[in-house]
Formats: structure tokens, C-alpha cells, sequence
């Protein structure tokens, strides 16, 4: 299992929902933001999500023909997020400073919300790749949780 830093991966705490402790179904308005869930700043969609220590791998949008853009969400609620993106992954060679980007088309989708501390974060996240694929499953889930400043993935 992972541990990253959230100022290492500030964009994954969009995966979780703010909402207070009397809330029974939460469906907060999402501004733009990223940094770790509190009270004055509720949590939004990411724009991307850096799975990587490095930067070297992410899921994000694309503008043009190589430039990362937004993630885009369809789909964003108490229950769920789904969206369409892609997986940067850098062949970093000669190195990730100087590497190439290769772009995987991805459909994401946030679910399993649970209650974290007075925050709802969501649990799981499947990617499924829609087109050519980096590795050798189509579809794969990963777990996620936020304990103490940090997210664990895996």
C-alpha cells in the first residue's frame, strides 16, 4: 500500500465530499480547489489526480495535442463521480524531468462514500481504460482512504 503526502497528491483529496456530521446525504456545491478536506474548504472534483510520487503518472484531461487539461466529470454527486480523462504516464527517459507523455483514454469512477473523521471521502475509484492500455487489465479498482493528512491508495 501507497502512503502519499497530500501535498504530494493535493488533487486526489477532491475525491472527497465535505459535509457536516448532521448531514444524511450530502450534496455540497464544488468550487474549484485542492488541498486537504476542512471545514472551510469544502472538497471539489479534481481537475487531475497525480497517483505518483513524481508526477510521473496522472489522470487528467487533455488540450490540444499533448497538453494536460481538467479532468471532465459528468457526474458529480453524493453517491458518485464519473468522468472521462486520460492516464499520463511519463516513460521518464532519459528522465521524468526530460521524458515522454503517453496518453491512455480512461473513464473514472469515484464511489463507495464513507464517513472519515466529519468529512465523506470517496472509497473507491475504478479506472477502466477505453482505448489502448498501460498494463494488462481493461478495468482495475483502487481503495482509498484519508487518515491524518494523508490519502492511502491501494
Amino acid at each position: 500500500m501507497n502512503i502519499i503526502k497530500t501535498s504530494a497528491l493535493a488533487a486526489i483529496a477532491g475525491l472527497a465530499i465535505a459535509a457536516g456530521a448532521s448531514a444524511a446525504a450530502p450534496t455540497p456545491t464544488f468550487p474549484t480547489f485542492a488541498g486537504r478536506p476542512s471545514k472551510g474548504n469544502p472538497v471539489a472534483k479534481p481537475g487531475e489526480i497525480v497517483y505518483s510520487g513524481d508526477g510521473s503518472h496522472l489522470f487528467a484531461g487533455a488540450k490540444g495535442n499533448r497538453k494536460i487539461g481538467k479532468i471532465h466529470w459528468t457526474t458529480w454527486n453524493s453517491t458518485e463521480g464519473l468522468a472521462a480523462a486520460n492516464n499520463w504516464i511519463n516513460n521518464c527517459s532519459p528522465s521524468c524531468a526530460n521524458g515522454k507523455f503517453t496518453l491512455y483514454p480512461v473513464t473514472l469512477k469515484a464511489t463507495a462514500p464513507k464517513k472519515e473523521g466529519k468529512y465523506f471521502i470517496f472509497t473507491r475509484l475504478k479506472v477502466t481504460y477505453t482505448g489502448k492500455q498501460s498494463g494488462p487489465a481493461k478495468t482495475f479498482t483502487w481503495k482509498i482512504s484519508y487518515s491524518h493528512g494523508f490519502f492511502e491508495i491501494g
